[in-house]
């Protein structure tokens, strides 16, 4: 048998050998360890998925509905999208000191599309076009076009890309509020026009509306309508067949339906009731009588609301990328919003921001306490400048006929905005007390309140009275000298503090006299829009500031301080509101007719406007009756002879007259 002889390696060969083997052991180890690593992986890719999405690390093409396929494909260019976004704005920049705004413009929007995710990139690309490039012009058109522009990028793109990025949304509400909405930009009021025109042809004429609940009610109708026609024909085949009859007369169910529907079916008297007799209508009118014969039909009427309901509905979700729902909670939460007003939708913007970004977990709180300042700032606007008076040119609306008066319906929805949202924010904080709005919203809040308190008490009434002592009792209570010691402003009875600066702007003849003409001037404008026991209470106010301007006068001898008699100064105010040119003529038609005819006020206006007005009847087109429009007030001539007024106590009567 043989026997094989063992050779000793030497240890050099056997330390190499063991090595080796102890390597195959480490790499296989290493390759399970590895497999096992990526088969974990694989377990967590669809969570982590998941987060990202809820997170908005990705775009979500199902959340989106797909995206544009120039954005998909520019995400697929890897590193070269670096260089290409360093390009674009270098690029933009160039353009846009050289003044060629629109080359500009197109790479601002190339940069956005490569970087849909990057907030500040639309942010900063809104902006610029809001404010930098629409000042380089000086048209309104222009203007507006630019500021449409930059606020379009956001609402229409840079939102609907980052949905839970409060930044955006207050850059958005910032450009309605500020640049639309305030006073900065010379075009404000241009911009407030073209603004209110474009959502007036969506939303119709506002309803005359005596509660908050009325003013709602038509967005409501709106929120709970079908999604589509189809819908709308297969639940309501009669609003398919008005759709079809409308179609016949050149009225298809779209965008042009909304228009005519806001420029003729208005529910306040127009100039179409005040035509003079004689005119042949031409075949355009003709056709234009026939549309609204169908439109105002009253066996149509449900079919034609739900119609409109429906259109108006496809058209804010799809245009305007607003939630007609969303816009009823607000209603709601913050009271009857005009939304044809700037602040209206600064108030939404910045309360969907509000919403949206809850949880997110890359919300700034600078940005979330600042957006929710903006719904505050909102409805400041509503209390202050809430109520709009606009006379639409849907063919020019840079010659429409706008104005703001103050709504005290908003005060008691803001107290509540304070209180709810300070809490929410600084609750938590050991200086918050409870029933007050937290120690940053303090100033702003007690500055407001002082306001609420004077137009609530100025605007009259039980209810506004007892609320404006509510407040007031707040104030001595809450907002102490630093000792403790109840303020002494706040001790004196509540007329007094309500009229201590209106006390103060009557120390002089001058003062007076535009104090007092303002208050009148108000009480007209008001019951010109039908608003008649605000015009009642403005009159009252101007007859109580005229006799505490002549109690404190004393002896006089010459009269050089009194004012003129009370009811020559409503004539005189008249006469200026008659007369001036920015106000339209169906705005002054509706005012002649709701004035008393038993006051010396219209005697006292009548000779001095009559040629006026007779040029202005003329003027309209078609033009009208002046004996519709302007009827001579009764007792002229015994007026004439008797001579008008000598100095008396103002108890003439103001009353609203016929009403029509």
């Amino acid at each position: 048998m043989t026997t094989l002889a063992r050779i000793a390696l030497p240890d050099y060969l056997d330390a190499r050998q063991t090595a080796r083997r102890r390597d195959r052991l480490i790499i296989i180890g290493s390759l399970v360890l590895a497999a096992l690593c990526f088969a974990g992986a694989g377990l967590l890719l669809a969570p982590m998925n998941q987060v990202r999405k809820e997170q908005q690390l990705i775009l979500d093409p199902t959340q989106f509905k797909g995206l544009p396929p120039d954005i998909e494909l520019l995400g697929k260019l890897g590193t070269f999208r670096a260089l290409a976004i360093d390009w674009a704005f270098i690029r933009a920049e160039r353009l846009k000191e050289e003044g060629k705004d629109y080359e500009s413009y197109q790479l601002a929007s190339l940069l956005c599309r490569l970087q849909p995710r990057f907030a500040s990139v639309w942010d900063f690309n809104a902006w610029n076009m809001a404010y930098n490039i629409s000042v380089n012009y000086y048209t309104p058109e222009a203007r507006w076009k630019w500021v449409r522009n930059g606020m379009e990028l956001l609402r229409d793109q840079g939102i609907p890309y980052n949905p839970r990025n409060v930044s955006l949304y207050k850059s958005l509400a910032f450009i309605f509020w500020h640049k639309i909405g305030d006073f900065l930009d010379d075009q404000h009021m241009n911009y407030k026009r073209a603004l209110a025109c474009e959502m007036e042809r969506v939303l119709g004429a506002p309803v005359v509306a005596l509660t908050s609940e009325e003013t709602i009610e038509p967005i409501r109708r709106i929120a709970e309508a079908p999604d589509d026609l189809e819908s709308l024909y297969a639940a309501d085949p009669e609003a398919q067949r008005l759709a079809a009859a409308l179609t016949r007369l050149d009225l298809p169910p779209d965008r042009r339906l909304l228009d005519h529907v806001a420029r003729y079916v208005r529910p306040e008297l127009t100039a179409a009731e005040l035509v003079a007799e004689g005119e042949t209508p031409t075949d355009a009118q003709l056709k234009l009588r026939q549309q609204n014969d169908l439109l105002r039909d009253p066996a149509r009427a449900a079919a034609l609301d739900a119609l409109l309901a429906t259109l108006r509905k496809m058209t804010l979700v799809n245009d305007y990328h607003m939630d007609p729902a969303f816009m009823v909670e607000l209603m709601g939460q913050f009271g009857p919003i005009d939304w044809r007003t700037a602040w209206g939708h600064a108030l939404y913007w910045s309360a969907k921001g509000d919403v949206q970004s809850k949880g997110y977990y890359n919300t700034n709180p600078n940005d979330e306490m600042n957006t929710v300042r903006f719904i505050f700032i909102a409805l400041r606007e509503g209390y202050s400048r809430g109520r709009m008076v606009l006379t639409p040119d849907f063919d020019d609306p840079f010659r429409s006929y706008i104005d703001f008066t103050p709504d005290i319906r908003f005060i008691p929805y803001l107290y509540d905005a304070y209180m709810k949202f300070g809490k929410e924010q600084f609750g938590d904080r050991p200086d918050f007390i409870e029933g007050t709005p937290g120690p940053n919203y303090w100033s702003g809040f007690v500055t407001d309140m002082h306001n609420w308190i004077q137009l609530l008490w100025l605007e009259g009434g039980e209810a506004n009275l007892t609320r404006a002592e509510e407040y007031y009792r707040w104030l001595r209570i809450n907002n102490p000298h630093p000792d403790g010691r109840p303020q002494e402003r706040y001790l004196q009875p509540l007329r007094d503090f309500a009229m201590g600066n209106l006390k103060q702007q009557m120390q002089t003849y001058r003062q007076a006299s535009m104090l007092i003409g303002k208050f009148i001037g108000k009480a007209l404008t008001d019951l010109a829009l039908g608003n008649v026991q605000a015009a009642l209470t403005s009159m009252q106010h101007a007859r109580e500031s005229w006799r505490e301007y002549h109690s404190e006068l004393g002896l006089d001898r010459v009269d050089r301080r009194r004012l003129q008699p009370f009811n020559v100064m409503v004539g005189d105010q008249l006469v200026s509101y008659m007369t001036l040119d920015q106000i339209p003529a169906i705005y002054k038609a509706r005012l002649w007719k709701r004035l008393a005819d038993e006051g010396d006020s219209k005697k006292i206006a009548w000779d001095r406007i009559r040629p006026y007005l007779d040029h202005l009847c003329a003027a309209q087109s078609p033009p009208w009756n002046i004996e519709k429009a302007f009827p001579e007030p009764p007792g002229m001539e015994a007026f004439r002879e008797s001579g008008v007024a000598t100095f008396h106590d103002p108890d003439v009567d103001f009353e609203e007259g016929e009403r029509k």
